[in-house]
């Protein structure tokens, strides 16, 4: 409470007449209570008309700014309302010389204190949106994948029941209910609702881990344990893989944190290191030209990286061919950008042997010489 007793008191005293009975009360009194609606009332438009230019400095219509102060300022004008009410009421209400009846006073403090709560609850549940926002803001490009959405509205779904058992609790305190017996059942029913749903939880929370570490995302090529493949969906409860058979594996949330996870699209560069067989009546000048051309093809590709590790060389002779192995790094950021690489290499690097009438190791050819 604020110590203004003693000032108002003295203001009160200064109203002409302010000892006069109206319907059992002091007129004084009833001038006072009046002009304390009054004053909370307007920090109710305060507030109002103050928000938008206070959220409109953190950021624009597109990230969500717009929608937050539109549904967050009337229930905070409220909670502002009632403070100012709450206080200023048991102000009041501690003069001596001020008489009001103890239901009036009950009552007008108890819907003092259940406005400033039930608004201030109300605005906390709208000031869960802020969580989006900022992960807006924290995310590379601004924009959540399907699994981080899931996700967050999750976490957002949790923090709202938070606050609105908290905000129950303190309300019901308020009017007088037994707290303790409230607080006494709440946790044996959480206890009791703790232990049947132990393993949802712990992969909501493994959910929630895998938001805030992102150790991989959607798109991504991952190995945890037996398990192999691309990331399609992340959920509340589980991830789903879709393995090189095409088929849908689904893992729990809960037991991914606690797995060593190799990701294969976080990787910086993908290296790639091709075989050619070449006939073995190629000759050894053929074969040098054939080499550097590989390597020049390489060198040139505008998606290979580490050309100081790059090469192309003889690597064996072997009974029926000459192997020569090719050392390749990937600039790509996809499976798929990967393959087309691949794709377009071999196929100059095919254009290269017609060119120097190189042939590659076939056996039924070979069979067919001899």
């Amino acid at each position: 409470m604020w110590p203004t007793h003693g000032i108002m008191e003295g203001l009160i005293q200064m109203i002409p007449g302010w000892e006069n009975k109206v319907a059992g009360l002091q007129f004084g009194l009833l001038v006072a209570i009046a002009v304390i609606v009054g004053l909370g009332l307007v920090a109710r438009q305060l507030v109002i008309k103050i928000l938008p230019r206070i959220m409109k400095s953190f950021g624009d219509e597109k990230d969500g700014i717009s929608s937050f102060e539109m549904n967050s300022q009337m229930p905070l004008g409220a909670a502002a309302a009632g403070f100012i009410w709450w206080n200023l009421l048991g102000e009041l209400y501690a003069i001596p010389s001020m008489l009001p009846t103890e239901s009036i006073e009950f009552w007008t403090l108890a819907f003092a204190q259940a406005t400033f709560l039930v608004g201030g609850l109300l605005g906390a549940m709208r000031l869960v949106e802020i969580v989006e926002i900022g992960a807006r803001w924290a995310d590379d490009d601004g924009e959540l994948d399907a699994g981080q959405q899931t996700i967050l509205h999750a976490v957002q779904s949790i923090l709202r029941v938070v606050i609105f058992i908290v905000g129950v609790v303190l309300i019901a305190d308020v009017f007088g209910f037994n707290i303790g017996a409230i607080l006494t059942g709440l946790g044996i029913g959480g206890l009791a609702f703790a232990f049947a749903a132990k393993d949802t939880i712990s992969n909501i929370f493994g959910a929630i881990t895998l938001l805030l570490d992102r150790p991989f995302s959607i798109g991504d090529w991952i190995k945890v344990g037996g398990a192999e493949g691309e990331v399609v969906g992340i959920g509340m409860r589980n991830t789903l893989l879709r393995t090189s058979a095409d088929t849908v594996l689904t893992l729990p949330n809960g037991s991914l944190v606690n797995k060593d996870i190799e990701n294969f699209g976080k990787r910086r560069w993908r290296r790639y290191q091709p075989l050619l067989s070449l006939d073995l009546a190629t000759g050894p000048e053929v074969l040098e030209k054939f080499c550097r051309g590989v390597e020049e093809i390489i060198f040139n590709h505008p998606k290979t990286t580490k050309e100081s590790s790059s090469y192309a060389k003889v690597s064996a002779i072997a009974k029926d061919s000459l192997e020569v192995s090719c050392n390749v790094y990937w600039d790509v950021s996809g499976s798929m950008e990967e393959k087309e690489s691949r794709e377009s290499l071999l196929l100059d690097i095919s254009s290269l042997a017609q060119e120097l009438k190189v042939d590659f190791y076939e056996p039924r050819l070979r069979a067919s010489r001899s």
